[in-house]
């Protein structure tokens, strides 16, 4: 009667020599799928010196590279418990992996640090955003004939370059003020052009009716 030899559990060792000659399981059902179900399906590619089975993902390592690489291209896309398995060198990641498959315990094993541990994961540093400058505009003098005084009483414009700052009730004030006395020099202007006329048609200043 011949007894099986157990295999070991340690897969983290760091040395070159087994991180080459480990094999990584990813997409693993382990729900289904055990220890020693691992070990009897990657036995027949060379002697499996330890194994290690985590949550959706497990560890193989040969004692020969050779071994190892034979392991992924046999078995790398086989549909094990439903599941499509996704399997590399352990010390070779896949750069791009294809879409459609989970690849949870991939994301984990990215952070496997072959120590049995999780590495902690690098915050970002926060990026300084700039605010953009508000620019207010500035009020140019213009030449008019508004009296000053009910100008700047109606606007309390201030002079130079001074910022101003006016609600929109002393906004609708000023545009009252402006609209009326342009209507009364648009009333004068009339009452000039009339009497314009009426000079032209009577040069000696005579009413008309007088003879």
């Amino acid at each position: 009667m011949s007894l099986k030899i157990q295999t070991s559990n340690v897969t983290n060792k760091n040395d070159p020599k087994s991180i080459n000659s480990r094999v990584f399981i990813g997409n693993l059902n382990t729900a289904v799928v055990k220890k020693s179900d691992v070990e009897t399906i990657f036995s027949k590619y060379g002697r499996v010196a330890g194994c290690s089975v985590h949550k959706g993902y497990a560890f193989v390592q040969y004692s020969n590279e050779r071994h190892a690489r034979a392991a992924v291209l046999g078995e790398n896309g086989r549909v094990l418990a439903g599941q499509t398995l996704d399997i590399n060198m352990a010390g070779e990641p896949k750069p791009n992996r294809p879409k459609g498959l989970k690849r949870a315990a991939s994301a984990i094993y990215r952070l496997f640090d072959y120590r049995g541990r999780l590495s902690p994961v690098p915050v970002p540093r926060a990026v300084p955003v700039k605010r953009p400058r508000v620019t207010v505009p500035l009020v140019r003098r213009v030449k008019t004939t508004i009296p000053v005084k009910l100008f700047a009483r109606s606007t309390g414009v201030t002079t130079g370059s001074a910022k101003i700052k006016l609600k929109s009730s002393e906004l609708q004030t000023i545009k009252t003020e402006l609209t009326q006395i342009k209507s009364n020099i648009d009333a004068l202007l009339g009452r000039l052009d009339q009497i314009a006329e009426e000079q032209k048609a009577n040069p000696d200043g005579k009413k008309k009716g007088d003879n």
